[in-house]
């Protein structure tokens, strides 16, 4: 079932829009924060999914070809419903409204196609923020990358498990095109991402309230009974996971099975130009350096201004 809390939703009583997280002089997190992740999901689809004559279109910045997974062509996706003070993703995470165009999802498996022709790759997947936040536009992708299954070695769709743990059957959804079973002939795979085990730091490196923590395990036991392709990404980074907090998510997944914590992927962090300005909002000066660079300094004159 969706997990629902028993009180009003979390965010202040402001007007003030959801941009990223920033810490006053005495550590308080500043409204709107911390923020619900659930009610800032429906909030995000405004701006960033929408259906014209039947056709699911989703929001993308730009699409391009990427070395990880040994060479893979991506689709950014525009809109997250987290607001993590390490994230890697541009502007269109926190101004949803203010970038990207929208694309029906054969435009989008064209564009997939079009890279992966002329890079010669075989695998794609859609990244940037949140892919799920419009599941019926991600599924109608998923359709035409199954009905040219063997063009394809793997085609993967990220996520921070949020949506998951919201629309039941869309792990079932998913399971059609990405099947764990050993005889399946489906390409897609899932890569889940855990951001914290534990309440405290959850909020901390999320934004979101603590009670939201078991969303993404929830999106984990959910894929797991569905049969569902897939593996967990742990933010293990000693900066901001603790030994105590990595154990802590680590049995968490291995009470849901065994195979899950065992193939767990160990994610550390790089302060890319767009962290670095987060970071320093909450005060983690220790990551950033004492002095602003001179790439953060582009990042905040690229920033929008409202």
């Amino acid at each position: 079932m969706p997990f629902h809390v028993e009180q009003p939703p979390i965010m202040p009583d402001t007007d003030k829009p959801v941009r990223y997280a920033e810490r006053d002089e005495d550590g308080n997190l500043l409204p709107p924060f911390p923020v619900d992740p659930v009610t800032l999901t429906e909030e995000t689809r405004k701006d960033v999914c929408k259906n014209e004559n039947g056709v699911p279109l989703r929001k993308y910045t730009r699409f391009y070809a990427v070395g990880v997974y040994g060479g893979i062509a991506t689709a950014y996706s525009v809109g997250c419903n987290y607001r993590c003070t390490f994230c890697w993703v541009d502007w269109s995470r926190d101004w949803p409204e203010k970038y990207g165009e929208f694309y029906s999802p054969s435009q989008v498996y064209s564009k997939l196609k079009d890279i992966m022709k002329v890079q010669g790759l075989r695998r794609a997947r859609i990244s940037g923020a949140e892919p799920t936040l419009c599941p019926d536009h991600i599924c109608g992708v998923l359709d035409l990358v199954h009905r040219d299954r063997n063009d394809f070695d793997l085609f993967v769709i990220e996520t921070n498990g949020v949506v998951l743990s919201q629309e039941d059957g869309l792990a079932e959804r998913l399971a059609q095109y990405a099947s764990r079973a050993r005889d399946s002939d489906t390409v897609g795979h899932v890569r889940l991402s855990i951001r914290g085990g534990q309440p405290e730091p959850f909020e901390e490196k999320t934004g979101c309230s603590t009670e939201f923590m078991e969303l993404p395990f929830i999106a984990v036991e959910r894929l797991w009974n569905a049969g569902v392709s897939f593996h967990v990404a742990v933010v293990v980074d000693p900066r901001f996971t603790t030994e105590e907090e990595k154990q802590t998510i680590y049995k968490k997944l291995a009470d849901i099975h065994p195979s899950i914590r065992d193939g767990v992927e160990e994610e550390l962090l790089d302060p890319y130009p767009h962290a670095l300005v987060r970071l320093r909002a909450v005060g983690r000066d220790d990551v950033t350096g004492k002095e602003i660079s001179r790439v953060e300094e582009r990042m905040l004159r690229e920033r929008p201004k409202s």
